[in-house]
């Protein structure tokens, strides 16, 4: 019972202090007037680089505070094992990429969309997308997978806690939406949440089918940011109802209870 105190503590703290962060980030960003940027020479650039690590950073520091250094290393061990089945490293990878398929299928045939001349065109040079897809998703996946999902599925379920998961990790990008330049400046904060909430409880899925690690939704964001910065294709909004359907589908393969009953990740 202690454990689960001390955890459940790390997860309360982890929350006050990656929203306290951000939102501590975007004010001083507001304060002296500097522009988003993700190009890491601009002074944008450096607030990015410690906007992206913030989630994983507070996991950590969270975790120090109520469960020392014996906590950080059941942590790191459980969220970084590597050994289960290689089919989930595929269906991390492939799963972003068959969604993105089927909504640009739907979007040509039902709207008359026209393909691209260019589907390969990349916001950032090689060096630097890679950087950026591998710091993005270990910035974060430490702190909302890592340390919140499995506390949430224990005292929510495995679908209640993916859900809380997806609401707490979308709103943790709220200040985005009002930096101009940011990729969510000036979209729908409900369809967000939406789309984040469909991510997380299949993330949720593909992290319980490997035993708790966080390396299959790592890959899974780097998958998804790898298409948001170097594919162009017809989109529609068809492509939030594929991403509904593909959670429903997931949520077939969570782990018994879904709701409210004790769950041990």
């Amino acid at each position: 019972m202690e454990d689960e105190t001390r955890r459940t503590s790390s997860f309360m703290l982890f929350v006050l202090l990656a929203y306290g962060a951000i939102w501590g980030l975007f004010g001083i960003g507001k304060w002296f007037a500097i522009p988003f940027s993700m190009d890491p020479r601009a002074p944008g650039g450096l607030f990015y680089l410690v906007g992206a690590a913030l989630p994983s950073s507070c996991a950590i520091v969270a975790v120090l505070v109520f469960e020392r250094r014996e906590g950080l290393r059941r942590l790191m061990q459980r969220s970084l094992a590597w050994r289960f089945s290689p089919f989930w490293y595929l269906a991390a990878v492939l799963i972003p990429f068959a969604v993105t398929g089927i909504n640009a299928m739907m979007a040509m045939l039902f709207l008359g969309a026209s393909a691209p001349q260019h589907w390969f065109v990349p916001a950032f040079g090689p060096g630097f997308l890679l950087f950026f897809l591998v710091y993005n998703g270990l910035g974060e996946e430490i702190g909302w997978r890592g340390l919140a999902l499995p506390v949430l599925q224990r005292h929510l379920g495995a679908l209640g806690g993916n859900i809380a998961v997806g609401v707490i990790w979308a709103l943790w990008h709220l200040p985005l939406f009002w930096l101009k330049g940011s990729y969510q400046y000036g979209d729908s904060i409900l369809l967000f949440v939406l789309l984040l909430t469909c991510w997380s409880i299949i993330i949720g899925m593909l992290v319980n089918k490997s035993g708790g690690s966080i390396l299959v939704a790592i890959l899974f964001h780097e998958s998804a940011n790898f298409i948001a910065f170097t594919l162009r294709y017809p989109s529609s909004h068809y492509g939030y109802l594929v991403w509904l359907l593909a959670a429903v589908l997931a949520i077939w393969f969570l782990p018994r209870p879904y709701f409210r009953q004790s769950y041990q990740a």
